[in-house]
């Protein structure tokens, strides 16, 4: 992605998005894929990761920061729970809910992350994001709020 789609997706300044994207080159987290020249002759920068998966603590992150990681978790919620209405007849589920169980599944990746550190080496980067992501859901549902949710 260029900074501009960036700073769109995220509804950052490109100034602030910008600032940012030069940390992750530093940090060597992320690099330019790719260069090309816009009609007008600037040059738009194609941004990559590194990485083959990145987990968020939503602990070390400012809460400002931390917003963004939880509604992207939140869409995921969404379609697991228009799965779960289709099959449980769960009700709807609040919006602060929602949230909740957000900020519980960023922390239960980054448990589970943890774990599978060593597994990079082993699998392609997909797989390995399935593997995490389903194991970290599989404990979500253990939790409390969660089981509540489908009780009725």
């Amino acid at each position: 992605m260029t900074e501009t789609q960036l700073s769109q997706q995220l509804g950052l300044t490109r100034a602030a998005v910008g600032y940012h994207l030069h940390i992750l080159i530093d940090a060597e987290l992320i690099n330019i894929d790719k260069v090309e020249a816009e009609k007008h002759g600037i040059l738009q920068k194609f941004y990559t990761s590194i990485a083959g998966l990145i987990i968020i603590d939503p602990d070390s992150i400012p809460k400002d920061v931390q917003r963004y990681f939880i509604r992207i978790q939140i869409e995921h919620l969404r379609g697991m729970f228009s799965v779960f209405q289709l099959y449980h007849h769960v009700s709807e589920v609040s919006s602060g809910t929602l949230e909740k169980l957000a900020l519980a599944m960023l922390k239960q990746l980054k448990i589970v992350g943890q774990k599978h550190l060593k597994d990079t080496a082993r699998g392609d980067a997909e797989s390995l994001r399935v593997k995490i992501y389903a194991e970290a859901l599989a404990n979500l549902t253990k939790q409390e709020e969660c089981r509540n949710l489908f009780q009725e």
